[in-house]
């Protein structure tokens, strides 16, 4: 982008929690997560370790976006239907949704900071916005399963957006209304309250994006991984730019304060 890096915004990503064999916690993130941020928002980024939910007030109060990516984890049925069974085949990360709840209830309170998810990161927005999560036929396409000549983040489906929303509405988008994107989920958001719109559906209609209290901020979640393949993908690409420059707004009226 150009940006030189003391100038820069800085977003929060957060991280996901995970235990070696020797019992020690650790927080991890997808480097492709943050080279993608680097190269196509223009910011650079810190990790939001997925503990203290205490602090994360503070933390959003020093930053200028926060991005809650993906993650080989599903979000605990407790946090959305308490009558859903906890699964003993999946894998949970109590601690992140603990971090992203306060994290959603912080940046409520700052509403010039953009926040981006993906993946378990929408469906984190959604369940915080009120949402519910439901399975995905196991037929459909919703999980790309690649052979060995094939790759998992190649395009698994278009995905349709909204007319006048958040996303159809991105500044340097390509005209059109559908566009491919990739999918490695095997939940989808269901069950969302009318403060959250949704921006994009899958050709079986299940909900590919959302939207929170727009247009007054700037809260979108994307049911895809928007760093694979991000610079063959004009609608990532629009994403990506977009949050960039509400995070450089963020971060001249803070330095400006």
């Amino acid at each position: 982008m150009g940006t030189p890096a003391r100038t820069r915004p800085v977003v929060g990503v957060l991280a996901c929690s995970n235990q070696s064999a020797t019992g020690t916690t650790y927080s991890r993130v997808n480097r492709t997560v943050v080279s993608q941020l680097a190269r196509h928002a223009g910011v650079a980024s810190v990790l939001i370790p997925a503990a203290e939910p205490d602090v994360a007030g503070a933390v959003l109060s020093v930053l200028d976006g926060l991005v809650l990516p993906g993650g080989p984890t599903f979000v605990h049925p407790a946090g959305y239907d308490a009558a859903v069974p906890v699964q003993p085949s999946r894998e949970y990360d109590a601690a992140r949704d603990a971090v992203a709840d306060a994290l959603l209830v912080a940046a409520a309170h700052l509403p010039d900071l953009p926040v981006l998810g993906s993946c378990r990161g929408m469906q984190e927005i959604a369940v915080h916005s009120g949402g519910q999560l439901r399975d995905t036929d196991p037929t459909d396409s919703h999980r790309r399963l690649p052979d060995d000549n094939d790759d998992r983040w190649g395009p698994a489906h278009p995905v349709t957006l909204t007319p006048g929303g958040l996303l159809a509405d991105l500044p340097g988008l390509p005209p059109g209304d559908q566009f491919l994107v990739n999918s490695q989920h095997s939940q989808v958001v269901a069950g969302l309250p009318d403060t959250v719109d949704i921006e994009a559906v899958a050709p079986d209609g299940a909900v590919e994006a959302v939207s929170v209290d727009r247009p007054h901020r700037f809260v979108l979640g994307v049911q895809w991984h928007f760093e694979q393949h991000t610079a063959g993908s004009p609608l990532d690409l629009a994403v990506l730019a977009e949050f960039g420059r509400r995070c450089r707004i963020r971060h001249g009226g803070r330095v400006a304060r």
